[in-house]
């Protein structure tokens, strides 16, 4: 591909246009569009892993083929994390943590926290010690469960700056937005999802520049494998 047109994909992707609305305007199939946007989506990941403070730095996302990471629901199922409240019990929930570090929103997917667990923190109780997951949790703001599209404030944190409210107002127009950009997928496979929520997290935390811009300063330094 040439770079003038790998540089209208990634101009209409900046505009948050989807991979079929790219691929009509560009020309470009539909297939190479999504290739491109999925690499474009993991250096957003890599970049935004860079970008924690270092209390949070956990074990990369992105990682060679040869590797399973942490973070990849790839587990032979292609099951839909599905953004409905009569989405089905019997399928474990994907649950993400929000915190708030020097200006800019984190995200961390939270493969051992479930439904149950969440529910009881916000209650209170200290059950969740026995789970070895509370202390965990208190480095977030708030948690959302992806399966019923709902945002929990936690009232613990200790890290951030929630206590003059400006946190909370963050995560709630963080919030927002991440709800209507992933209800547009009407439902998520897991081994996608995170590529989304590093890419809504980049997004906001780069809410008042000109996102065209910052993405080709970004693949200067964190350069697409096109192999």
């Amino acid at each position: 591909m040439s770079e003038r047109k790998f540089k209208e994909i990634l101009k209409l992707f900046s505009e948050d246009l989807t991979a079929t609305q790219i691929a009509n305007i560009s020309g470009v199939s539909r297939v190479t569009v999504n290739s491109y946007l999925k690499k474009i989506r993991q250096q957003i990941a890599r970049y935004c892993e860079q970008q924690q403070p270092a209390e949070h730095v956990v074990k990369p996302v992105i990682s060679p083929p040869e590797r399973r990471d942490h973070y990849d629901y790839r587990n032979g199922s292609d099951t839909a994390v599905a953004a409905k409240p009569e989405v089905s019990r019997a399928i474990k929930p994907i649950v993400f943590g929000i915190y708030r570090h020097a200006d800019r929103l984190h995200t961390e997917i939270l493969p051992d926290v479930s439904r149950a667990m969440i529910h009881a923190i916000v209650r209170g109780r200290s059950v969740l010690e026995t789970f070895g997951t509370a202390e965990r949790l208190r480095h977030f703001n708030n948690v959302v469960d992806l399966g019923h599209y709902r945002l929990y404030r936690l009232e613990h944190t200790t890290i951030g700056d929630s206590s003059n409210g400006i946190a909370a107002e963050d995560i709630d127009a963080f919030w927002g937005l991440t709800k209507h950009r992933l209800a547009k997928f009407k439902g998520l496979n897991r081994n996608t999802v995170y590529l989304h929520l590093k890419e809504c997290e980049f997004r906001y935390n780069h809410r008042n520049e000109e996102l065209y811009e910052v993405l080709l300063n970004l693949l200067k330094t964190h350069t697409l494998n096109l192999s």
